[in-house]
């Protein structure tokens, strides 16, 4: 008998060659732990060229064996400021990954900085591996989606709500501003450039400015939803990418009514499913919101946390 075939693996950088089956890889991974796909060839491409200061080659490693792709990790500093670091890491040579993007993240950090990981609720062995490596859960979130099907969605808007869709190269700074004046009071806010927000508005898939919708009360700016077409991943769900309302105009059921507004349209475009993400613990109380609406928990996602 012949001895056994050796096999070789080793980290390494990324180039745009990967995409593929590194797309191929999360969306098996995902399948495996949740029963869906994660995401598409435009989701990777748009991470992977997202402006400075992410760096491709030092902020994205690969597993390869024997020259098939069998493990993924980058790590990210939402905020450029070094105090927090957010981890994704799948596949093989798991605790490997994080070992190597934490180096990574220290060589860059501010002192006290933190380094964050979310792991699927399901992923009872990255989630073993990350308390072994000092690492302490402190938040979920959730995805939610809903069928569409023959629902009706009659939106009820607050009394002098106008709502529009935004036109393409005229109202991008103004969605930037309503997006950071919304979420500034949500847990881990970070505001975002313009550049690198104006980036994921438009590169997560073929932008649709017909699904940024803008919302005023009595003339003055009150809230945005920003959708697309197709969720990463499933091609037949509308994806709400970010519903927001200003705190001045909460509480009065504008929230609820730009969701329905969007359900609507993306049934009227044919679509079969709504879906979104959310903080498990949002302060605007958005889960019991999108409940209402009919939407239900399909995912969930936990953050561990350890100092650097």
């Amino acid at each position: 008998m012949g001895s056994p075939a050796s096999t070789h693996t080793e980290l390494r950088a990324p180039t745009l060659d990967d995409l593929e089956p590194v797309v191929e890889l999360l969306n098996a991974e995902s399948l495996r732990l949740t029963g869906s796909r994660d995401c598409d060839v435009d989701a990777i491409h748009g991470w992977w060229t997202q402006p400075p200061p992410f760096d491709l080659v030092e902020d994205v490693v690969l597993v390869e064996r024997d020259g098939a792709i069998v493990g993924y990790g980058d790590v990210g500093d939402q905020a450029n400021e070094g105090t927090v670091f957010w981890l994704d890491v799948r596949g093989e040579q798991f605790e490997q990954l994080v070992l190597e993007l934490t180096r990574r993240a220290r060589a860059k950090a501010a002192p006290e900085a933190v380094v964050r990981a979310t792991v699927e609720a399901a992923d009872a062995d990255g989630a073993r591996t990350l308390e072994r490596l000092g690492y302490a859960p402190i938040r979920s979130s959730y995805k939610m989606s809903m069928e569409l099907g023959d629902r009706s969605f009659d939106p009820s808007f607050p009394v002098g709500t106008a709502v529009r869709s935004a036109v393409e190269g005229e109202d991008e700074e103004l969605l930037h501003d309503l997006n950071e004046r919304t979420f500034a009071d949500h847990w881990g806010f970070m505001s975002t450039p313009y550049a690198e927000w104006l980036h994921w508005l438009r590169a997560l898939g073929k932008p649709d400015p017909s699904l940024w919708f803008v919302a005023t009360i009595d003339g003055q700016h009150a809230g945005l939803a920003l959708c697309r077409p197709s969720e990463s991943g499933d091609p037949d769900s509308g994806w709400v990418s970010t519903l927001g309302v200003l705190p001045a105009f909460r509480g009065r059921g504008l929230g609820t009514a730009l969701l329905q507004h969007a359900c609507a349209e993306f049934q009227r475009r044919g679509l079969a499913r709504a879906g979104l993400g959310v903080d498990a613990e949002n302060v605007s109380g958005a889960v019991r919101l999108y409940e209402r609406v009919g939407m239900q928990v399909v995912r969930k996602q936990d953050t561990w946390e350890r100092p650097l």
